[in-house]
């Protein structure tokens, strides 16, 4: 009854689940054993299980004892457990209070680490803007310095026509003769301009060089700028995300789906940094900062002393075209304008010895005809002096008493000296005049060569005003000396009575040179 009693208090108390427990515990006689956890039928209750046995369990007193013991024991020990696994879950609470409230303190902290992510972010987007700005910068300076180098090369090339003018006119006035090879101020003007031309295109040449080496250097910088645009635009993206992670999980804290936080083991590539290089060593991140936004800084003012440099070199170019094309332009001019004069000079000159030659012409045959009356007045005197030598011949046979010198021999021997001075006067000035005569005729023949020369020198000068670039390039094509000599290519014969094009002309007008003068 006593069993039954406790059983009962003990079937109260415990719950199914702790019965089962004590059940599966509890030893019991073969006999009578208690099904409590029954597979197949109901689920009978303690009291009843006591009851149906009383009487088995009264005949093994002995045994219940010993259960009694037994399950006190267990109970005991239970009990001891609970109360040290209470004092555990006490220290464990204590301990995740600990813990909870240091994690609140890492987590209060990563407020400050956002904040640090959003300043350096405001930095980097400032840095970014910057080199975005004076990338633009650099590539319109680049453009502008590209159109500058063209328009450096087209001045360069538009040197070599005039060049190759005044080298054909200088080469056409060496071809002058020998009388008109002199340094005279159309030859000044001429190698005056060549001059000009080839240390225009020198400088021009050198400046080129100057503009290619500042746009490769440009071309560097701004690989540099991009580069570097590039890396502050991934750390910007890479910060961003930084943030934009916090947001989305501040945004799922407050989600109706409950929140797991993953195990250590599932957080990927969860593991102890690697230890920091001397650059990257704690204590430094300002200094690496400061230094980054410093090399940006510093990047940015060396682009700028490029573009300033390259503007600089740009303006110098301009004011070099624009000082070469002036002076070119007016020794081109000047020279044009001296061979006018030149060739204006020759004609006159050949006009005045065309005037000179007619009156040269007029004086040697005055000449002529006054040394002809002079012979004739020397022939004159022949027959007085004939008869006078008669006269001293017949004279000479008186007779020695009649022989004395009268008055008749004074007369005579009077006129015998008249007409030997006469003779001698006449044939003096007759001498001087053919003398006058030779000069007269020798002068003519000089004036008619350098009336020649002076024609075969107009003609060139003409030539030499009348070359243009085309033409210097057709001459060009036909002197071997040039490099440039070529067979023509076969073309249709000319129509009769048309010329054969500006070559053909101009080589007829450079065999009339060596023509016959005037005669």
């Amino acid at each position: 009854s006593e069993f039954q009693a406790q059983d009962e208090g003990l079937a109260e108390e415990a719950t199914i689940g702790d019965f089962d427990e004590l059940g599966a515990t509890m030893p019991f006689s073969m006999s009578g054993a208690m099904d409590v956890h029954g597979g197949g039928g109901s689920r009978q209750g303690p009291v009843a299980s006591v009851m149906s046995h009383t009487s088995a369990r009264s005949a093994s007193k002995v045994e219940c004892v010993l259960n009694e013991e037994r399950w006190a024991m267990s109970t005991n020990e239970k009990l001891e457990n609970a109360k040290s696994l209470q004092k555990m879950a006490v220290k464990s609470m204590m301990e995740n209070h600990s813990a909870a409230e240091q994690a609140h303190k890492f987590n209060s902290a990563a407020n400050v680490v956002s904040s640090s992510i959003k300043k350096k972010l405001l930095k980097t987007q400032d840095l970014c803007k910057g080199l975005d700005d004076r990338i633009e910068s650099v590539e319109d300076t680049i453009r502008q310095v590209g159109e500058c180098l063209f328009q450096l090369q087209r001045a360069h090339r538009c040197k070599w026509a005039p060049l190759n003018v005044v080298e054909r006119r200088l080469e056409l006035r060496d071809a002058r003769p020998i009388q008109e090879l002199v340094r005279d101020h159309c030859q000044e003007a001429l190698e005056h301009e060549r001059n000009l031309l080839v240390e225009a295109r020198v400088a021009l040449g050198g400046q080129i060089e100057k503009i290619k080496e500042c746009l490769v250097a440009l071309d560097r910088l701004g690989g540099e700028l991009r580069e570097d645009l590039r890396g502050k635009r991934l750390t910007a993206r890479i910060d961003r995300g930084c943030l934009g992670k916090r947001a989305n999980l501040n945004s799922s804290i407050n989600a109706k789906d409950r929140l797991v936080l993953p195990s250590l083991q599932d957080i990927p590539y969860f593991s102890m940094p690697p230890a920091p290089s001397p650059a990257d060593a704690p204590g430094r991140g300002l200094q690496n900062e400061e230094s980054r936004q410093e090399f940006t800084l510093r990047l940015v003012a060396r682009a700028l002393r490029a573009e300033e440099d390259a503007m600089r070199l740009a303006n110098e170019s301009d004011a070099l075209m624009v000082s070469t094309e002036r002076e070119c332009t007016k020794a081109s001019a000047q020279a044009q304008a001296e061979l006018s004069r030149r060739v204006e000079e020759t004609n006159q000159l050949r006009r005045q010895l065309e005037g000179q030659m007619v009156q040269t012409d007029e004086t040697i045959a005055q000449t002529q005809l006054s040394l002809s009356k002079m012979h004739q007045s020397l022939d004159s005197h022949d027959k007085p002096l004939r008869a006078l030598d008669k006269q001293f011949a017949a004279r000479s046979q008186r007779v020695p008493r009649e022989g004395a010198r009268d008055l008749v021999h004074e007369e005579m021997e009077g006129h015998l000296s008249s007409l030997q001075k006469s003779v001698l006067s006449l044939k003096t000035k007759a001498e001087a005049t053919s003398e006058i005569l030779e000069q007269l005729r020798r002068s003519k023949q000089q004036m008619q060569e350098d009336y020649k020369n002076k024609i075969a020198a107009q003609k060139i000068d003409d030539v030499c005003s009348k070359v243009t670039p085309r033409k210097a390039m057709a001459l060009d094509r036909t002197d071997p000396r040039g490099g440039r000599c070529r067979e023509p290519a076969r073309r249709k014969p000319p129509l009769a009575g048309l010329s054969g094009g500006f070559e053909v002309g101009f080589s007829q007008q450079l065999a009339s040179l060596s023509g016959p003068g005037l005669h």
